[in-house]
């Protein structure tokens, strides 16, 4: 797990910078240039896999802690516009952004948007992530984590983005997506599960659960992974049986996943 350390700002995107609200959390940032260990030098399995574990871990956390910052800023602006209070100039520029980010088409500050908006902009518990990236990479040993940094499979369309297939059709032409670091693998995996609408299913899963009160497990989540892998239902038991098998869950965090002491503070 992440070790606590001293206090650090987490700002949201690049806009804050000179903004009246800021938020703050008591965690350490991860370097955007980690490098994936060489897992295949790696011969004994749990020390591999403590490995594979440990290293993802904290890029994983961090992904989470940017989420629940616009998250806990988008609770502070409906606040507002429920009670009347005018928006300013930047703080409607970063919300209509926001919704850019997480493509939402509805009205911008509309009941709709918001809506929409904290349907996907929400963490995902760290022992789903990593059972995924364990799966998809075979355990960070794949060529396209190697060559890509790509641990989640993820794809791309245009010609020369990334990695061809070796069992590719000749009438395919989707490629493995190259990325310049394995925090941009993780960030682009989070959006993509928070809105490509093959995982609509799951969004809405964890935001009944938000809804019940309840913590976002893993395992329910999972069942609404279904469209990522063409092996559907048996490709969601394999992650359940690894988030098992590994106990991912202690990697999970309830208290930071309910609510985690992020402050928003107007200044």
């Amino acid at each position: 797990m992440l070790a606590t350390a001293w206090c650090f700002f987490f700002c949201l995107s690049d806009v804050f910078a000179n903004e009246s609200t800021s938020v703050e959390t008591n965690e350490t940032s991860v370097s955007q240039d980690a490098e994936l260990p060489e897992m295949a030098a790696i011969s004994d399995v749990q020390t591999k896999k403590d490995t594979f574990f440990g290293f993802l871990e904290p890029i994983i956390e961090q992904a989470n802690l940017r989420i629940q910052a616009e998250r806990a800023w988008l609770k502070v602006i409906e606040t507002d516009l429920r009670n009347d209070r005018a928006l300013a100039a930047w703080q409607h520029s970063l919300l209509e952004k926001l919704g850019n980010d997480y493509k939402v088409d509805e009205p911008v500050g509309s009941r709709a948007y918001f809506a929409e908006l904290f349907l996907r902009v929400d963490v995902l518990p760290a022992s789903l992530v990593l059972a995924q990236a364990a799966n998809e990479s075979a355990w960070g040993t794949s060529r396209f984590a190697v060559d890509g940094n790509n641990l989640f499979g993820q794809w791309c369309f245009t010609k020369g983005c990334g990695l061809v297939p070796s069992g590719r059709d000749s009438d395919e032409s989707h490629e493995v997506r190259v990325f310049d670091s394995v925090t941009e693998s993780v960030n682009s995996y989070f959006r993509n599960i928070n809105t490509h609408r093959q995982y609509h299913s799951l969004r809405t899963i964890r935001s009944e659960l938000r809804y019940l009160g309840q913590a976002l497990d893993s395992e329910t989540l999972a069942w609404g992974l279904e469209g990522y892998s063409i092996r559907g239902e048996h490709y969601i038991r394999e992650l359940i049986a690894m988030i098992r098998y590994n106990r991912l869950d202690e990697f999970d965090q309830p208290a930071f996943y309910a609510s985690r002491a992020i402050e928003v503070r107007r200044q």
